[in-house]
This record gives C-alpha cells, sequence and structure tokens, in this order.
C-alpha cells in the first residue's frame, strides 16, 4: 500500500503533472500523425489558393496557431476541445472576433486584449472553446500594420477556416487506422462491445441528463468528452471490482470507507477481531465518521466486505483513501 504524500508527491499536484502516461504506441501514432497532418495542410493549402510555394511557412494560407490545433487533434483526438466543432466554431469565431477588434481599435495593447477576450466570450457563448482560438483572434490584431494597413475579413475563411477545415478532414482520416483513437469521439464509442452471450450491449453508467446535470455543478470547462466520460467510469469501476477488498485485507485498527456518497458516507474501524480461519470469524467495529457516528457493532467478515469498499486513513483534516495493488 503507498500513501500520496510528501514533498515530491505536494509539488507534481501543485503543478498538475499526470501521474498516469500514455503508452509509447499511442505517442508514436500522435506524432507521426500530427507531422503528418500539418505537412499535408500545408501542401492542400498552397494548392487551394495557388500559391504553389509549400515550404513558405510564411505565406498568408498557413495560420500559426493551427499547430495547437494539431496538438488538440493529433494528441488528445477525444478531448471536447478537439471535436470539429470545437475547431471550426473556435477557430472561424475568434479570427472573426479578432478582425472585427483590429477595425474597430487597430493594434495596440488594448486591441490585443480585447480581440483574446471577445474570443474567449464568443467561443463559450457558442459552446466551441478551442484554446488556439486565442492565438488566431490575437494573430488578426498582430496583422495590423504599421501604416494603419488592417487584415481582410478573408482572413477569417483563409487561412483560417480553410486551415481548420483541412486539419479537422485529415484528423478523421489519418485517426480512422486506428480505432481506440478514431476522430471525432463519436466514431470510436459509436460501437459499443456486446457482452458474450448477449444481444445488445449494455446501458450506459449514466444518462446525458444525469452527466449534464453533475457537469452543471461542477460549473467548470472539463475537456473529456461525453463518450469518454462513460468509458473513463466504466473503466474506474472494473478497477474498484479488481481492487475490492478481500478477508486477508482486513486488520486490526484499521479504517474502512463505504466509498458512498453525501449522506449515506462513513467510515468504520477494526476494533477487534477472530482470525480469518475461525468456525465463526467476525469482527468488531466501531462507526468513526458518518451515521450513526459512535456505534460498536459485531458483524461477520463477509457482512463488513458487502459494506466496505477500501481501507483509508486520517490525513490531516480529510480521510485518504489507500492504494492497494494487486497483481
Amino acid at each position: 500500500m503507498s500513501m500520496r504524500t510528501g514533498w515530491w508527491w505536494t509539488l507534481r499536484h501543485t503543478l498538475g503533472i499526470p501521474e498516469h502516461a500514455v503508452s509509447w504506441r499511442e505517442r508514436l501514432v500522435a506524432t507521426v500523425t500530427a507531422g503528418l497532418g500539418i505537412a499535408m495542410v500545408a501542401l492542400l493549402g498552397s494548392a487551394w489558393v495557388g500559391d504553389g510555394s509549400a515550404l513558405a511557412l510564411h505565406s498568408l494560407w498557413l495560420v500559426a496557431s493551427i499547430g495547437a490545433t494539431a496538438v488538440l487533434v493529433f494528441a488528445v483526438p477525444h478531448g471536447a476541445l478537439s471535436q470539429p466543432w470545437a475547431v471550426l466554431g473556435g477557430q472561424g469565431l475568434s479570427a472573426l472576433a479578432g478582425v472585427s477588434v483590429a477595425h474597430v481599435l487597430g493594434g495596440g495593447v488594448l486591441a490585443a486584449a480585447s480581440a483574446v477576450a471577445l474570443a474567449i466570450a464568443v467561443m463559450h457563448s457558442c459552446r466551441c472553446i478551442h484554446p488556439p482560438g486565442g492565438a488566431t483572434a490575437l494573430s488578426a490584431v498582430m496583422a495590423v500594420g504599421a501604416d494603419g494597413s488592417l487584415p481582410g475579413w478573408s482572413f477569417v475563411l483563409s487561412p483560417v477556416l480553410l486551415d481548420a477545415g483541412l486539419i479537422v478532414l485529415l484528423a478523421s482520416l489519418l485517426n480512422a487506422p486506428f480505432a481506440w483513437r478514431r476522430y471525432p469521439v463519436a466514431w470510436a464509442f459509436r460501437h459499443a462491445a456486446a457482452v458474450p452471450g448477449a444481444a445488445l450491449a449494455p446501458e450506459a453508467p449514466f444518462t446525458s441528463r444525469q452527466l449534464r446535470a453533475a457537469l452543471d455543478e461542477l460549473d467548470s470547462v472539463i475537456d473529456v468528452s461525453d463518450e469518454e466520460l462513460q468509458a473513463i467510469y466504466q473503466a474506474l469501476r472494473r478497477q474498484q471490482d479488481h481492487d475490492a477488498l478481500q478477508p486477508g485485507d482486513l486488520r486490526i485498527g484499521g479504517y474502512y470507507s463505504n466509498g458512498q456518497a453525501g449522506e449515506t458516507w462513513a467510515v468504520r474501524r477494526i476494533i477487534d477481531a477472530s482470525e480469518p480461519g475461525a468456525r465463526k470469524p467476525q469482527v468488531i467495529v466501531k462507526t468513526v465518521a458518518g451515521p450513526g457516528r459512535g456505534d460498536i457493532r459485531v458483524l461477520t467478515r463477509s457482512e463488513f466486505l458487502l459494506w466496505g469498499r477500501y481501507e483509508v486513513v486520517p490525513d490531516g483534516g480529510a480521510w485518504q483513501r489507500m492504494d492497494t495493488v494487486r497483481d
């Protein structure tokens, strides 16, 4: 068992360094497809506008923020911020916001700040948050010349929407051979795997209404698609079943949680127990948190295992879950 304590874990947690990493296969596919995607956007974009010079990256048919878009659609293809509407709407509306601000305020600090702020407001309102859109809006303001020349409205269509459309198309094509990362995310989860012997796939763990209500409760933009949230929940349930408490895990003095939420959550401590091999293996437990706090009960080990989900320890002002690793 291991605890998430110490200065190193605190630093990692504060900086937001993830504790997990994807496989080398996923990293390789993301790297290669992103490189191919940008190269093909450059080639196709130059051919579309008739520039003819695919290596002149300063040309107006390739906007710099499309590189950030490529990171999202190829490295995080199932993220909510990576989906087609986020890419097309976020890039297009941000470009429109940037050009509009440039025509009203010109260049300068106020225009730059206003363009990014307006882009965020529009993307929020249209449900197409896409971080590279902020760079696109800023690019429009930075295109204001020293002589007062302004970016044209055509900037919205070409290069921005042209590049965004091409990157969405190429992400769909280049990710298609890899079933686990098909893009858009709806294509990856369209055909749920049916349980062997069952005529239909299992039902989703929660409804779209419940998911919407839960996200409204958090009131924060989360870069995970609805389909992936369902998959993550199911994967977590499988891990919980795998790590379920076993008779040999119970120990005198240990604290155990029922894993419930809200008012039904409780923690019990084993204050005495018979041996696991006894004729009638029992445990004496005291409720130390939650409903019935202070109660002492005698339960069989089976009854306690039906109630308890995992071991916890008091850590400062909160209970900390223990990580149990089983092969």
